[in-house]
């Protein structure tokens, strides 16, 4: 490649690059803003929206119900996610590679279709819409991410230690829990970061999953469909940054190879 092939290149890397972050860059920058308008030019800097979002009812409980359906998400897809995983890895069959691909599907099925048929599914039921059925919602989308990510942090482990501790005499649940649970230890914390940030992030299955128990997401959508609101671009940067944080914590526990196998 030529040198002005290379610098065509980077520059149209950077015109894609700005054309992406820039929308993400300008909701930052106008949270700070000290007048109420979302439109350029900055007036001012100011953490009045900030103040004014801590201060509001409204977004402490979206925030509380964000943190719990997290929180209890991330319990239920790590127990569940991880023996299916292990079960996964153990033993191959037509029937487990069928249950694999079956658990993996929420992962490619849009999430409008996952809502709708969670809000029908639910409705059919007699099952009232609460904190509890976003938490379903929301573990049916992330458990073939932890599925994924332990399946292939199993098949980079040795087994000889597996075996080793059976030899010795330990049971399967002795082997898995002195053993192989303290090997995928940082994987599973890994997992569970990232589940978090997909479940503070989440608002499409959330959305036809809650009934009143808004989220950080989805009082977003709601706000901005009552039209422009300074508050938005607080509540945005405050999700952006709990996201790219969560996420850059998770890069930390889970290398490369357990995401690609």
């Amino acid at each position: 490649m030529t040198r002005r092939a290379r610098i065509v290149s980077w520059l149209a890397i950077g015109l894609i690059l700005l054309f992406l972050f820039a929308p993400v860059f300008l909701v930052v920058l106008f949270s700070f803003n000290s007048v109420a308008s979302t439109a350029p030019p900055l007036k001012g800097l100011s953490l009045t929206w900030y103040e004014q979002l801590f201060s509001n009812p409204e977004f402490t409980f979206a925030l509380q119900n964000s943190l719990e359906a997290a929180g209890a998400t991330i319990c239920f897809v790590l127990v569940a996610g991880t023996a299916a995983a292990v079960a996964l890895s153990r033993h191959r069959s037509r029937f487990l590679d069928a249950l694999s691909s079956l658990i993996v599907a929420p992962l490619v099925i849009p999430g409008l279709f996952l809502g709708v048929a969670l809000f029908a599914f639910f409705n059919k039921l007699g099952i009232e819409l609460s904190l509890l059925t976003i938490v379903i919602g929301q573990s049916l989308v992330t458990i073939p991410l932890v599925v994924l990510v332990v399946n292939a942090r199993l098949a980079n482990t040795d087994t000889s230690m597996l075996e080793a501790a059976r030899d010795l005499g330990a049971n399967g649940f002795q082997t898995f829990w002195k053993v192989l649970l303290p090997l995928i230890g940082p994987t599973l914390g890994g997992a569970a970061l990232l589940v978090a940030a997909w479940s503070l992030d989440e608002v499409i299955v959330t959305l036809w999953t809650n009934g009143g128990d808004t989220t950080l997401p989805v009082m977003i959508f709601g706000l901005v469909r009552r039209g422009t609101d300074p508050s938005v671009n607080a509540i945005a940067s405050l999700v952006l940054a709990g996201t790219t944080c969560v996420t850059i914590l998770a890069s930390r526990f889970i290398s490369p190879s357990d995401l690609t196998g």
